[in-house]
This record gives structure tokens, C-alpha cells and sequence, in this order.
């Protein structure tokens, strides 16, 4: 009983900051950093910091590309109506080739489950097949650049063929992978704190651009420094041809009916008909 009492008036006198009782506060002290840790020279910069041009809130995710419907990259949807840059956030590292789970998600919504997620229905992570003709046929170097406005949104491709080896520039059956780190690994990049790589040919001969940092390739981003996401309209396929009902075919020749009943086989020519009562001596 006194101990319960001790415990009560030590929880009074403590609230109305009269006294304190039991052992100090534990204080948070940081943590030093040894001197042989370094920051990750091969990582790419960080989106914090970066001021999006965004497009109108509440836009229908359809048109606007983006699952939360609104962009934070190429923000005028009259200018580019196909290619839209969106950002999100999710857990760990993921590779941009993730099949989307068609969960909405985005800066303004959820926590992703794949990069994938932030493009809206009808829409995908832009070149997720490799094909990089995803992007040159929607944008040129110059508006992948400018048009995309500041930050970084890339693609689901890696700007080499092959790790440490510049590729020549693409051919139209040329396909791009999806690395997972290393020299090249590093992804195709819209917007205007993307760099130029060594490796420049990869979409656009000369002027390709990539989220610099070798430690973050296609196939392993994180939000922080690669949560922009390149968003492509999915391309209307052609519609099926229609079914045409089967017409009968006209008779034609001898197998077209006639009106006239077809004459007896057996029936005398005309000519040879018996001449008519009184006539057979006319000519006498």
C-alpha cells in the first residue's frame, strides 16, 4: 500500500513538475560517423529538394497518365498528351519492369507496391518492353530535356546493351534491358536534372540522357532518388475486323432459271407442224 502511494504522488508532484522521481531521463545522443565511411559517390542525387512543375490537382487519371491525377512532369497535357511524368513512393529498391498489382498509388495517395502503380489504367512505365521507340516517338532529346521540367523521371531501361560497353546507336529492332546496377545499368532519364552518361546513343543519338549513379540501375531504383516515373499511353491496337455475313452466289449460265417451261425432247419443230384446215390448198 505505501508503495502504491509512494508510485501515486511521485506521478502528482512529476505532472505539476514540482519534483522528479526515479532515475533521469535517458537523452538521445548521436551517433558519430567514422571517418572511414563515406558517402556513396556512385549513388544519384536525391529528389528532395527538388520544386516539380505540376499539373492541376483532381484531373481524370486517364487523361492526366498518372494514378493520382496529377503530374509532376511534362505538366502541359496539351503539349504532350502521351508522356506524362509521375512520382511515388515506395519501400526498399524495386525494379521498373514490376508488373503493376493495379493498386493507385503516387505522392498524393498510397505507398506503391510497384513503380508501375503510379501510371494510370491505360497507361504504362514508358519502354517496359525495351523498345525505346516508346519514347523518341512521343518526345525529342530537347523536350525530354526542358519539356519535362526539374526533377528526373525515368524509364524502364538501362541506357547499354551490355555493362561497360557503349552501344552504337539503335537500329528500329533494338531492344534494351532492365540491369540491376554497375557502368551503363543506370536508367533513361526525362527532365531537366538528368545527365548526360558516356554512353549517350541509347534513345537519341548523342543528346540520351540518364539518373546518374551507378549504385541504382533499371532494375533496382528506390523513391527516394528515383521516384519520378516516366508514364506512356498505352497505343489503341486496331480494331477487329467486321464479320461479313456470307452472300449466296447468283446462278449464272445454264444454271439460271428461265420463265419458259423447256421444250419436250420429243415435241416436232415448228416447221413441220400439219398446216391448218383449208390451207393445204392455197398454194395450188
Amino acid at each position: 500500500m505505501k508503495l502504491r502511494a509512494v508510485l501515486a504522488l511521485c506521478g502528482l508532484l512529476s505532472s505539476t513538475a514540482l519534483i522528479a522521481c526515479g532515475p533521469p531521463p535517458a537523452t538521445n545522443t548521436a551517433k558519430k560517423v567514422g571517418k572511414d565511411v563515406k558517402v556513396d559517390d556512385n549513388a544519384p542525387s536525391a529528389l528532395t529538394d527538388i520544386k516539380f512543375q505540376e499539373s492541376e490537382r483532381g484531373g481524370d487519371p486517364k487523361v492526366v497518365g498518372c494514378a493520382d491525377g496529377q503530374r509532376e512532369g511534362f505538366a502541359d497535357l496539351k503539349q504532350f498528351p502521351t508522356i506524362a511524368g509521375c512520382l511515388g513512393v515506395w519501400d526498399g529498391s524495386l525494379t521498373l519492369r514490376k508488373g503493376p498489382t493495379r493498386k493507385p498509388c503516387g505522392d498524393d495517395l498510397d505507398v506503391c507496391t510497384a513503380p508501375a502503380d503510379v501510371c494510370a489504367e491505360g497507361w504504362h512505365v514508358c519502354a517496359r518492353d525495351g523498345d525505346y521507340h516508346d519514347l523518341s516517338d512521343r518526345v525529342d532529346d530537347k523536350q525530354c530535356s526542358e519539356g519535362a521540367g526539374p526533377g528526373k523521371f525515368v524509364a524502364a531501361i538501362s541506357h547499354v546493351k551490355k555493362k561497360k560497353e557503349c552501344a552504337p546507336a539503335p537500329g528500329p529492332t533494338t531492344r534494351y534491358p532492365c540491369l540491376k546496377d554497375g557502368y551503363g545499368a543506370e536508367p533513361v532519364c526525362c527532365g531537366q536534372n538528368c545527365r548526360p552518361g558516356e554512353c549517350r546513343d541509347a534513345v537519341w543519338p548523342g543528346q540520351t540522357r540518364i539518373s546518374v549513379g551507378k549504385a541504382q540501375g533499371c532494375g533496382s531504383v528506390t523513391s527516394e532518388r528515383n521516384g519520378g516515373v516516366l508514364c506512356c499511353q498505352d497505343t489503341e491496337k486496331p480494331a477487329p475486323p467486321a464479320i461479313v455475313a456470307p452472300i449466296d452466289a447468283v446462278p449464272t449460265g445454264s444454271e439460271a432459271p428461265t420463265d419458259a417451261a423447256a421444250p419436250a425432247e420429243d415435241a416436232a419443230p415448228a416447221e413441220d407442224a400439219a398446216p391448218a384446215k383449208g390451207e393445204d390448198n392455197k398454194g395450188e
